[in-house]
């Protein structure tokens, strides 16, 4: 889609304290902080890791459908924070594709969308 550098963690946990208008864009930006709190990879903290962590474990296109089928597929017992994180990811998922009414829409372009919109709010 375009080749603008994915928001970095500390750019956006700076964001996320001095937004104070836009309630949506706070929840999902939330939602991105602890599905990579949650990855169980050590040192992992940058949202294009996490990003790449799932299209290795995944190995398709990052839509709702596949994260759900992935998630679905874990077992809490070794899984649990995978789990977790996952479903941040697909609260995110959910809200974008229902708001562009695109049920294919990737977690790349939403990663490349909420850059943008974080990197233009005030």
């Amino acid at each position: 889609m375009t080749t603008t550098e994915i928001i970095t963690f500390d750019e956006l946990t700076n964001k996320l304290e001095s937004l104070s208008t836009d309630e949506k864009l706070k929840t999902r930006g939330e939602l991105l902080l602890t599905a990579i709190n949650d990855w169980p990879t050590a040192n992992l903290k940058e949202p294009k890791d996490l990003l790449n962590e799932l299209k290795n474990e995944i190995k398709k296109p990052l839509t709702f459908h596949n994260l759900k089928k992935y998630l679905d597929g874990l077992d809490i017992s070794g899984s649990a924070w995978k789990m977790e994180s996952v479903t941040s990811l697909l609260e995110i998922v959910d809200f974008e594709r229902n708001h562009t009414l695109d049920e294919e829409v990737t977690l790349d372009i939403i990663m490349t969308r909420l850059t943008h919109d974080f990197r233009m709010e005030k």
